[in-house]
């Protein structure tokens, strides 16, 4: 086997949080994520009718927090501790405890701790400096331990692997969750054992205390001069002749494969967990501050196929329309609906709302 192969470690800002560890999910192909080290909440909003509730889901992603200290005397400024403070105040509950108590977390994702973890190499560096000495740490270790899976390799299987672990109060790697790409379990699997044997770090520090606190980088893994075999390919307009039903018109609902019953609350709460573990916002969104809701509508056929993907956005938001449209593009095939004893097409629309924290 050649033994040549690109491996990316990037620090993009992801708008995800990962809660269940060796995912899956779809490489995305040109529009990078943002902050792994941030966080996303996405909620199900019922209406009166149980039989057409709709699932409304609404990410946040929050910008990263500059830190601003003085380069002399390794001090934050007040500018950086007000900025801070206001973000607090306005971010909102996650697992029934708010930002304005951030000291009562028990995790903090590395945007928020008074006092980031450190390699032991970047203690002596300046205050200011120390974040880049980390990305830079972290990143010379994954280059000389990382082995591309020759299973893997041979078959062409390249992609993005999101990472996100805990460094715990004694400054050990603790909880790690993986989202490979695509049939890139393999891939997964290499990035999780490289986190594995990340050194001692010593420990981050909020309100003068050592704290848990959470990290993510993505890892690419790449063949120079060799076209990734594990793409899916973007769902295609399909025109269908035959009638299309509501969820209201049918006997028994399409359905997720991972749900035993035909209900409607397991096809919400599975599309909301889709997108979760999928939305990226995108970044040039972020820099030019495009916000909005995006209607979807999307057709399930007999087949269980997704087809007929349509998006309306805001006025400036056709990069929002793009990848609202993209997130439904990866959905798995389903069960298909079942009307009068057959299979037949249904309709589903739903609103993301694409939302940036001041």
């Amino acid at each position: 086997m050649n033994s040549k192969f690109f491996v990316a470690v990037t620090f993009f800002a992801f708008a995800q949080v990962f809660s269940q560890s060796n995912k899956t999910c779809d490489t995305p192909n040109d529009e990078p994520a943002l902050d792994l080290n941030s966080i996303t909440k996405c909620s199900i909003k019922d209406s009166d009718d149980k039989k057409t509730k709709k699932v409304s889901v609404q990410v946040t992603s929050r910008r990263r927090v500059v830190r601003k200290r003085d380069a002399a005397s390794g001090v934050m400024t007040n500018d950086y501790t007000h900025k801070l403070a206001s973000m607090k105040k306005k971010t909102d509950v996650i697992n029934s405890i708010n930002f304005n108590n951030a000291g009562g977390l028990k995790i903090i994702p590395f945007n928020y701790v008074d006092e980031i973890p450190l390699f032991k190499e970047c203690e002596s560096s300046p205050i200011y400096k120390q974040e880049k000495c980390f990305k830079q740490a972290i990143s010379k270790h994954i280059q000389k331990n990382i082995k591309y899976p020759e299973n893997s390799y041979d078959r062409g299987i390249q992609g993005r692997v999101l990472v996100q672990f805990t460094i715990q109060k004694d400054g050990s790697v603790g909880k790690l969750n993986i989202v490979s790409p695509y049939k890139g379990e393999e891939l997964g699997k290499e990035a999780e054992r490289i986190i594995k044997k990340l050194p001692k770090f010593v420990p981050g520090k909020h309100a003068g205390k050592e704290v848990i606190v959470k990290y993510g980088l993505p890892i690419t893994f790449r063949i120079p001069g060799v076209k990734p075999t594990n793409i899916k390919k973007a769902v295609k307009k399909v025109e269908v002749k035959e009638e299309i039903f509501t969820f209201s018109d049918v006997e028994q609902l399409p359905q997720f494969k991972s749900c035993d019953n035909a209900t409607l609350d397991c096809f919400n709460k599975s599309l909301v967990k889709h997108i979760q573990d999928h939305f990226a916002y995108p970044e040039r969104a972020v820099n030019d501050n495009i916000q909005g809701k995006v209607n979807i509508s999307f057709v399930i056929n007999k087949k269980g196929e997704v087809i007929n993907v349509t998006t309306k956005g805001p006025a400036n938001g056709k990069i929002l329309e793009t990848s609202a449209k993209k997130l439904v593009e990866k959905l798995p095939e389903f069960k298909a609906a079942v009307k009068n004893g057959k299979k037949v097409n249904t309709k589903y629309t739903f609103p993301i709302e694409y939302k940036l924290d001041e």
